[in-house]
């Protein structure tokens, strides 16, 4: 590192001189940390300034030089950036970093704490300075970062950085200049003057910040004409572009990333919170982006303020994403084989089951030592297919893998059904012990289950009208994805829609991401019965984050076993450590967060940053009374949106069965936490389980409830169960117990079946 560490010394000597006699450039110092976190802290208790400490093995190097402008009204003007990074010799991939504040105040000190754990993940992090409103109007700021990264690029082997690797993120109007100059790879149009101009400024990846992506949309243009004609002054965005929509329409055209999108075009990764002002433009892109096969995410931290990425809870979130993304396109491209299965003789045609030539392909890749399975842009049939060690999914913009809708292309063979090891039909996607298993997006895995729903719904029909109980079973379905096993797999922005049967299905796996995913089955016009999201069967070390889940049963699922013995059982697991964040839960839900009715022990569960459209509960624990049953440490916090009961907490006779034991099986609820809620809601909900079932250390905190009803019906003690600055429609709510029949009446499944 000394080589590295004196080269970079040098460069940072020669840039320290300042012109004599120049002018003192003009600063709006309004935005600063300590100005947003006055106004911040005093509205939201639950947020804390993120100021992460320099580690030891990163060095920074401060206030480098990367462009020098010869002729401004402020003499020659110094552009300066800071670099952090590993401090050892090794070559990494490097993050431009550019600073928000409305164009117009801000410096780059604001991008250091995020900037510090970037360049923990193995990167180097540069924090730019740029010129803003008070001395330059619109292109001055874009062409300084073109500058920027051509710097970079030029000075890599100084810099130890990997010159085909770089990336822009920002934060605000940061985010639109990063997504200006990631998405214009290529244009001279937008490319300015400064140094190194025979050096490219394309990068390679874009993250998004909560910035917007487009300047003219009708909203924007009519906000700012109105914020004119009342306060008698331009709007920020006008001022940086040199007036009204109607004074400089080119300027507000070509700062616009939307209209600039094109094959060169960089992935992009949009990071925002739940204010939509700050995302305009965003979804517009995205669908371009998709309609020319460019890989995008969409994450929301749930965040009810714009500058989250300098407050936690939010901003270790942000990190992450920023972090994963750029693992995912700068580190990971280009590493794996790939099998594209058109080149194998595999035609797209959705009429035809390509089951075995489909298998052949992950079959050769396993042979091969491993690979990538690619789908291409297209419909392709399938039945069963089983990865293989080595080998991973992705499918590529308009690739759709569709499952048969014969039961026969789906074999019998060892599974997992309804907290038993049972004989069951594999599912279209499966993978048995396969270790960092990938599925990617953005293309969609499609369970074709219209078939399966139809026969389901005329023999539950067939039940009724004879009297007798049916089952789930009876109709035998497929799943969509059935992952047993795979410690460290992966699921990232693919489309998992139409399952005949549970859509996502996770038995016994460890470190399980699943990332940006749209899961979706129907509740119209025929609905797609028992087509949980996501179901986590005995796995551990979980992390569910940006996806939208809305299926005709519950989002996520805490699965793990039942019956009397099932806590004795090799077979069954606890499910622990689970971090779902970022999420839409959307109409078709049964449950947002359920626990059973397959579970005996949960316990380290955090939902957070979600928001919720549905008229079921946020949370539901489905109490057993023929199984042992441990609900313990979990933490809902910081969800908005719609919901029906806030909580149902309600006995779960399904299927009752003592298997000839005697006593009484009990269920145990403990440190239980929700906070920070506000919600449009039929209820704040019910807690009453079962006869012998406790609850210990429930709080309900900070919570404000939009309801039609003030009754919260609770079984048990206010020691047991806290209410805390807690209000339903304005007022404190009524708690009242339940007996038997509301029990019964209260339950979701009992009126939606």
């Amino acid at each position: 590192m000394k080589k590295l560490s004196l080269i970079l010394a040098s460069i940072l000597f020669a840039s320290c001189s300042i012109a004599a006699g120049a002018r003192e450039i003009p600063r709006d110092t309004s935005f600063t940390l300590y100005s947003t976190a006055k106004k911040v802290l005093r509205k939201h208790s639950e947020a804390t300034v993120f100021r992460p400490a320099m580690p030891q093995d990163i060095r920074a190097h401060r206030d480098m030089v990367y462009s020098t402008l010869s002729r401004t009204p402020y003499g020659k003007r110094k552009l300066h950036a800071d670099v952090f990074r590993p401090d050892n010799d090794s070559i990494y991939p490097a993050l431009i970093m550019i600073h928000g504040g409305g164009w117009n105040s801000g410096d780059k000190s604001l991008q250091e704490p995020m900037a510090i754990q970037i360049a923990c993940r193995g990167y180097v992090t540069i924090p730019i300075e740029y010129r803003l409103i008070p001395e330059a109007l619109y292109p001055a700021a874009l062409h300084d970062v073109k500058a920027a990264i051509r710097w970079a690029r030029a000075n890599a082997g100084k810099l130890g950085i990997d010159a085909g690797r770089i990336a822009v993120s920002g934060c605000s109007a940061g985010a639109q200049l990063a997504t200006l100059a990631g998405v214009t790879n290529g244009s001279k149009r937008h490319e300015g003057k400064g140094g190194y101009l025979g050096v490219s400024s394309d990068v390679m990846a874009v993250i998004n910040i909560d910035g917007i992506a487009s300047f003219v949309s009708t909203t924007n243009i009519a906000d700012a004409r109105s914020h004119f004609e009342a306060k008698h002054e331009l709007q920020v965005n006008a001022k940086w572009l040199g007036g009204l929509y109607d004074d400089a329409s080119e300027n507000w055209h070509e700062a616009s990333p939307l209209e600039w999108v094109s094959m060169r075009s960089a992935p992009i990764c949009f990071i925002n919170s739940e204010l939509p002002r700050y995302s305009d433009g965003c979804d517009e892109l995205v669908s371009r982006y998709d309609s020319l096969g460019i890989y995008s995410e969409r994450h929301r931290t749930g965040a009810p303020i714009h500058p989250f990425w300098f407050f936690n809870p939010w901003a270790e979130t942000t990190t992450d994403y920023v972090a994963t993304f750029l693992n995912r396109v700068l580190k990971n491209a280009g590493t794996v084989k790939e099998y594209r299965i058109t080149d194998y003789g595999i035609s797209a045609d959705s009429t035809v089951v390509q089951t075995a030539a489909i298998q052949a392909v992950i079959d050769r890749a396993e042979a091969d030592g491993g690979g990538e399975i690619v789908v291409p842009q297209g419909t392709f049939m399938s039945g069963a297919l089983f990865f293989k060690p080595g080998t991973s999914l992705r499918l590529e913009h308009g690739a759709v893998l569709k499952g048969s809708d014969n039961i026969t292309d789906y074999p019998l063979q060892p599974s997992r059904m309804e907290g038993r090891s049972i004989y069951y039909h594999a599912a279209l996607v499966n993978a048995y012990h396969v270790d960092d298993f990938r599925i990617e997006g953005p293309g969609t895995i499609d369970g074709n289950g219209f078939k399966f729903w139809t026969e389901f719904w005329e023999n539950v029909a067939a039940a009724e009208a004879k009297g007798r109980e049916w089952t789930n079973l009876e109709v035998r379905r497929p799943r969509l994805l059935f992952l047993w096993g795979c410690d460290g797999a992966r699921v990232r922005g693919v489309r998992l829609i139409n399952s005949a049967f549970w859509t996502s299905h996770y038995y016994l796996c460890n470190n399980l991401t699943i990332e940006n995913c749209y899961i979706y089955a129907p509740s119209r016009p025929v609905r797609a019965p028992s087509s949980d999201a996501i179901d986590l069967d005995g796995c551990h070390g979980v992390t569910i984050r940006g996806c939208t889940l809305d299926t005709d049963d519950d989002g996520v699922c805490i699965k793990g076993g039942k019956g009397v013995d099932a806590h004795l059982s090799h077979e069954n697991n606890s499910v622990t450590d689970v971090l779902v964040e970022g999420c839409v839960f959307g109409p078709n839900l049964h449950g947002t967060l359920t626990f059973g009715s397959e579970c005996f022990h949960a316990s380290d569960v955090v939902l957070r940053n979600c928001r919720l459209d549905n008229d079921c509960a946020l949370l539901r624990l489905k109490m057993r009374p023929d199984t042992y049953q441990t609900y313990e440490n979990i933490t809902i916090e910081n969800i908005s949106g719609r919901c029906g009961n806030m909580i149902e907490i309600l006995p779960w006779r399904q299927f009752f069965d003592l298997e000839g034991h005697k006593g009484h099986p009990r269920g145990t609820i403990r440190n239980i936490t929700m906070r920070n809620l506000s919600l449009r809601a039929s209820s704040l909900g019910i807690i009453a389980g079962n006869a012998h079932d406790t609850v210990d250390n429930f709080l309900i905190e900070n919570v404000a409830v939009k309801a039609p009803l003030r009754v919260f019906r609770c079984n048990y003690s206010p020691e047991d169960v806290r209410l805390v600055d807690v209000l339903v429609s304005g007022k404190a709510p009524e708690v009242m117990p339940a007996n038997e029949q509301m029990k019964a009446s209260m339950n979701y499944d009992a009126g939606d079946l």
